[in-house]
């Protein structure tokens, strides 16, 4: 199974979650579930949209006495005879109708008056309601809230807005050869990065994750993830995926009722991938390699958090082009190769990274896209067009 049909029984394995009431400052990155409308006219009111002096429309004289100041925040309702002007802050209302404002740079000061050197055609008015009348949707369902979309909802008002609930995820990590990054590791042993990177990544989308440490042992691990996975929108377990003595994950899930939706894939890296699901929970099974760790979390982890959060489902490819030649090995199975990506107006430049083995992690530094090789392909070019997966948050 390949990685697009991988991806589409994800997304159908997923249900989108409910939705909550959160304040701004817990909102970015959401998905808006209701449109948002004005509840007001934007401006509310007219504002000058210089710093300047306002002079009537009709009075076409050079040469005008200062009668008041108006500074942004002040409301001060007023008329203006032919030969008066009001000094007049960026974002001041204007006092009046009929009236425009001749920007600072464009008059000399006369002592308590005024003389014009220049006169625009432009009013430099933003007139109330020029950018939403009252009523009118600023935001619409289904957008995922950036910060400045959070700065116009801050603007209208609106501090509350309805968004997906996040995700619990419950993420356990197998293997009696782990031992945390801050220890140094006896012979035979290593260090778990891969919950570092599961954490990261789910912490670019915002959401927690609650983490454990599992013995290889199956019925201490049964126990011990069962109350975990019965309040889980999604449990990710690291390791045991594949098909050796102690590679149970399979059997695990399918004990805590789970049903089997991809038992392995065609991809490389990432063939012993499991999906599974419970009712409106899904469980993946990710390989313990990191680099299959990395591949699984931008195609499947990410195709299964798009459609729990309501998030648009966009292709899972981009076509970009290589700028330096990627030498296959003619593997059967679909590959997904380390790169760096830099995007040059529309093309999108692909280098393929250094990747020796399954245990070579050191291209994830500057990883940021995954190169689609098809299965059977020898080496490809450079300037040759190939599709390509963004790495989600990679800079």
């Amino acid at each position: 199974m390949q990685a697009q049909e991988v991806v589409t029984l994800v997304r159908q394995g997923c249900r989108r979650l409910p939705s909550e009431r959160v304040p701004l400052e817990s909102a970015l990155g959401r998905v808006l579930r209701e449109p948002v409308r004005a509840l007001e006219d934007h401006p509310a009111f007219d504002r000058s949209a210089v710093d300047g002096y306002a002079i009537r429309l009709d009075d076409p004289g050079t040469r005008f006495e200062v009668v008041d100041e108006i500074r942004a925040g002040d409301w001060k309702p007023r008329s203006l005879r032919p030969g008066q002007t009001v000094r007049i802050a960026t974002g001041g209302a204007i006092p009046c109708e009929g009236l425009q404002v001749a920007m600072k740079e464009d008059v000399v000061l006369e002592g308590s008056a005024i003389r014009l050197v220049r006169r625009e055609t432009e009013r430099n008015i933003r007139f109330r309601g020029a950018d939403a009348r009252q009523g009118q949707v600023l935001v619409e369902a289904g957008a995922v809230l950036q910060p400045g979309t959070l700065a116009l909802l801050a603007s209208a008002g609106h501090t509350q807005p309805l968004v997906t609930r996040l995700p619990r995820v419950v993420h356990a990590t197998t293997g009696n050869e782990l031992v945390p990054p801050d220890q140094t590791p006896s012979e035979g042993r290593i260090r778990d990065c891969n919950s570092a990177l599961v954490r990261a990544f789910l912490g670019l989308w915002g959401i927690p994750v609650e983490q454990r440490r599992l013995p290889e042992d199956e019925s201490a691990v049964r126990d011990a993830i069962r109350p975990a996975a019965d309040h889980a929108d999604l449990l990710l377990i690291s390791g045991g995926a594949s098909v050796g003595d102690h590679d149970f994950t399979r059997r695990l899930l399918e004990e805590l009722g789970y049903a089997i939706l991809v038992s392995k894939t065609s991809t490389r890296p990432g063939k012993p991938l499991i999906v599974a699901a419970r009712g409106e929970a899904v469980a993946m099974g990710l390989p313990g390699n990191p680099l299959a760790h990395f591949v699984c979390l931008n195609l499947f982890v990410r195709a299964a958090l798009d459609a729990l959060t309501g998030r648009p489902a966009e292709p899972l490819f981009e076509r970009g082009v290589l700028d330096a030649a990627l030498a296959g090995d003619a593997n059967a199975r679909e590959t997904f190769w380390p790169a760096r990506c830099r995007r040059l107006g529309r093309t999108a430049s692909l280098t393929p990274l250094r990747w020796l083995n399954s245990g070579d992690i050191t291209s994830l530094a500057t990883a940021n896209a995954l190169i689609r090789v098809p299965g059977g392909s020898g080496r490809i070019p450079a300037g040759a067009e190939v599709d390509f997966a963004p790495a989600v948050g990679a800079a």
